[in-house]
């Protein structure tokens, strides 16, 4: 077989329904996401008890009896051949099982044992360095060592060989999906900026509007106001909140309100889609959701799915931008198909709907079409359009996902005293503002909503950090300064300020809520009062400052040159040049392609090459739009092509990969013991039974020192018997057990082998018998 520029064999296309490693489909419990304030009406947001989410349990044949032929290990080699197998996955659960609520409920009481990821990768678990040298006796340890990097090896090439394809992927190993997922966010950071401006000139012009005697052009605005992180105030506990009165419990519960200032517009616009399997593209998610919608192309061309990084189950989840109608109608026609009903209903006021069909529930099913994306088959065998072999078309796969309608609201948390400190308040501002104006360079921000503009909008006395000498802005100026700083840092830039200057790389990471710019730090409230030093107390340096000093320091440095550079770069120079590389072979493909699928005539007319089409045109003009309308989805396994080597490359570059960790059979002791795969050209999995035998042993160590204690502890109450001492009460009764038996002896303890007949005698001379009372006659009755 032909190897490829890296030393590896050209893989084969995927194809076969004998696939040995059929994917199973994991999930997670969500909650249907995290919630917020929205836009859009409250009827999209209605909240059912019940969760709609449902369990795919359909398993792949064969796949769970695999490790229990723990006694079959001769033929176990990872030497053979990785080839490229198209994914074959099961089916999605028939409607039966993707039923009501009832259906869920039974389903949630059985308890499945789900395989380990590992399992769909490889066909055995990994040998530990004992059991392969049982079934491999003339071996040495360096034929085990060559056992142990094959095994990794093939496993690291199956999982890329699986999952290449996949649109989480390809965002993180292909420079030109990397390019276009930058670019993304470089737009989205424009329009949350255009956003945050807009919010500011609206709050303005309504306090210009609504202005009176009382109030003066100095006041701050609502907008400044809704900013202010200052006012943190300490939740009581569980402990402490539990013998409180009923209205204090209540005013616990209601502190800490979510800045508004710092919520994002885009979480008020998007409608969040959770538990997508990772054979689940963009594409094809994009397409499922707007077929529920009939909008127009004006409307659909501002359509954007900003998708997030995968969980540790490989699902991710993301989150569609599109307008309040739009959005509004998907869940609908949802819940109508999820209800059995029509989909659209009279609008001509013939019919009134009842309750239970306005009623929307907190989550949605969405069956999604995800065949394969590329369709990497040899459908065209010959390249221009000959007889494809039986069975090789791309089968059709679906699969469910979930689609959430709760709001998105941020976490609210409060920082320490030390970092809320008044003295803080004017540093942070220089440098939270000198990190804003690095990242609008970089990412190149419209000037006209820049942090620069808004600050001299929102706190008139602050300009550009330079302090006016007419009028000198109060502390409090300068704290609304800081405030406003890190909303936008937050909103537009992803950056959390405050957790260590941590930069999300997509928004969906923030709307996901497992990133630090997840969370909205308010400052405490009453932190001067308690940082006031005590008489005769030294100062103590706080270990959380000196790390946000020393994480803001380190990101002051890291950007100290964009302003200079600007916008050119979107990730890197490299990055960004393999991104042009990629898109000049693409369009290569692409015309090379149509070439190969065009039959010219001698009089200039066109014929399509493809044997069930053999359409004829005009010209080459007109064929090479319909072979990009009607057949395009043969030309998406040529370009998908251009991607493989630099995705190997940074692959194989990695040191930690996102792979599950292997299986190592560690004998009938241990069992199966996981081990993660990792190195870059050379990965391996470390052997976990020395470690536990180690263990195991240090575990038996001390447990006979544990006995030999309680046996020398036992003799020695045994000595003190002996010499007529008093029992000890104190210790364990397994310890003492003999002493307090004998001590019992002493006092009450009657013997039932040494029992004596004591004789009792009985005298009945002065007993005395109590007198009868008469006894009543019965008076007859007389007859009648």
């Amino acid at each position: 077989m032909p190897v490829d520029e890296f030393g590896r064999e050209i893989p084969a296309a995927r194809g076969g329904r004998g696939s040995p490693s059929p994917v199973h489909q994991y999930h997670h419990s969500y909650d249907g996401g995290i919630g917020g304030s929205g836009a859009a009406p409250s009827l999209l947001y209605e909240a059912l008890s019940s969760s709609r989410y449902a369990e795919e349990r359909e398993r792949g044949s064969g796949s769970g009896d695999r490790h229990d032929r723990r006694g079959d290990r001769s033929g176990h080699h990872d030497d053979r051949p990785v080839t490229r197998k198209r994914k074959h996955r099961p089916e999605s659960p028939p409607p039966s099982r993707r039923g009501g609520s009832d259906t869920r409920r039974r389903e949630g009481k059985t308890k499945t044992t789900k395989p380990h990821p590992s399992t769909v990768y490889n066909e055995e678990p990994m040998l530990c360095q004992y059991l392969w040298k049982e079934a491999n006796e003339d071996k040495t340890d360096e034929d085990y060592e060559e056992y142990r990097k094959t095994y990794c090896l093939n496993y690291v090439r199956m999982f890329f060989n699986e999952h290449m394809d996949d649109s989480w992927f390809r965002s993180l190993y292909s420079p030109l999906e990397r390019y276009r997922v930058a670019l993304q966010e470089k737009h989205r950071a424009a329009q949350e900026a255009k956003a945050f401006a807009q919010e500011l000139q609206t709050s303005i012009a309504k306090q210009v509007s609504s202005s009176n005697a009382s109030s003066t052009a100095s006041d701050p605005s609502f907008f400044v106001l809704k900013a202010r992180l200052g006012n943190g105030i300490r939740q009581l506990g569980i402990s402490d909140n539990r013998h409180s009165s009923p209205q204090k419990a209540s005013q616990q519960s209601m502190v800490n309100p979510v800045p508004g200032t710092h919520v994002m517009d885009l979480a008020n616009q998007v409608l969040p889609v959770h538990e997508i399997p990772a054979h689940v593209t963009d594409d094809q998610l994009t397409a499922a959701l707007m077929q529920n919608v009939s909008v127009s192309k004006e409307v659909a061309a501002t359509v954007t799915l900003y998708s997030g990084p995968p969980a540790a189950d490989l699902t991710r989840s993301a989150y569609l931008f599109a307008p309040d109608d739009v959005r509004k109608e998907i869940i609908q026609k949802l819940n109508h198909m999820d209800r059995g009903g029509p989909s659209t209903a009279p609008t001509d006021g013939s019919h009134v709907p009842r309750k239970e069909d306005t009623h929307i529930p907190k989550t949605l099913e969405l069956v999604v079409e995800c065949s394969d994306a590329y369709g990497r088959s040899e459908v065209d065998n010959d390249g221009k359009g000959g007889q494809p072999d039986e069975h090789a078309g791309v089968p059709l796969r679906k699969a469910s996902v979930w689609i959430s309608t709760k709001s998105i609201t941020p976490n609210v948390q409060v920082l320490s005293a030390a970092l809320s400190s008044k003295t803080r308040i004017n540093q942070d501002q220089q440098s939270a503002y000198k990190l804003a104006m690095a990242y609008d360079a970089r990412r190149g921000i419209p000037p006209e909503c820049r942090l620069e503009k808004i600050l001299q909008q929102a706190v008139p006395k602050i300009a550009n950090l330079d302090v006016c000498s007419q009028d000198m802005p109060s502390p409090q100026d300068i704290e609304d300064a800081l405030d406003v700083t890190i909303a936008y840092l937050r909103r537009v830039h992803l950056l959390s300020f405050y957790n260590a200057c941590t930069v999300a790389d997509r928004v969906a990471e923030v709307l996901d809520g497992n990133h630090a710019a997840s969370t909205i730090h308010l400052r405490l409230a009453n932190a001067d009062e308690i940082l006031e030093p005590k008489e005769n107390e030294a100062p103590v340096v706080d270990l959380l400052v000196q790390r946000l000093d020393d994480s803001i320091q380190k990101s002051l440095d890291e950007s100290s040159g964009w302003e200079a550079s600007g916008a050119q770069v979107v990730v890197d120079a490299e990055t960004d040049a393999q991104a042009k590389e990629i898109e000049h072979q693409e369009g290569n493909v692409e015309n090379g392609w149509i070439r190969d699928h065009s039959m010219i005539d001698q009089d200039g007319r066109a014929r399509c090459s493809f044997h069930f089409c053999r359409k004829l045109f005009k010209d080459s003009t007109f064929l090479s739009k319909h072979l990009m309308k009607k057949h395009s989805e043969f030309l998406r396994a040529e370009i998908a092509k251009c991607h493989d080597g630099y995705m190997m490359k940074a692959w194989d570059a990695q040191e930690q990969r996102p792979v599950p960790p292997i299986l190592v059979d560690c004998g009938h002791r241990f069992g199966l013991k996981p081990s993660p795969v990792l190195g870059s050209s050379n990965p391996l999995a470390a052997d976990p039974e020395p470690e536990l035998w180690r263990r195991e042993q240090e575990r038996q160590e001390m447990a006979e020192k544990e006995a030999e204690a309680r046996r020398e502890r036992y003799e020695k109450s045994r000595r003190h018997h002996h010499e007529n001492t008093a029992p000890s009460l104190d210790g364990p009764l397994s310890e003492d057990r003999g002493q307090v038996v004998r001590h019992r002896e002493k006092t009450n303890f009657v013997d039932v082998d040494d029992m004596k007949e004591e004789k009792v005698e009985m005298a009945f001379d002065s007993v005395e018998i109590p007198v009868q009372p008469p006894t009543k006659k019965k008076k007859k009755r007389k007859l009648l």
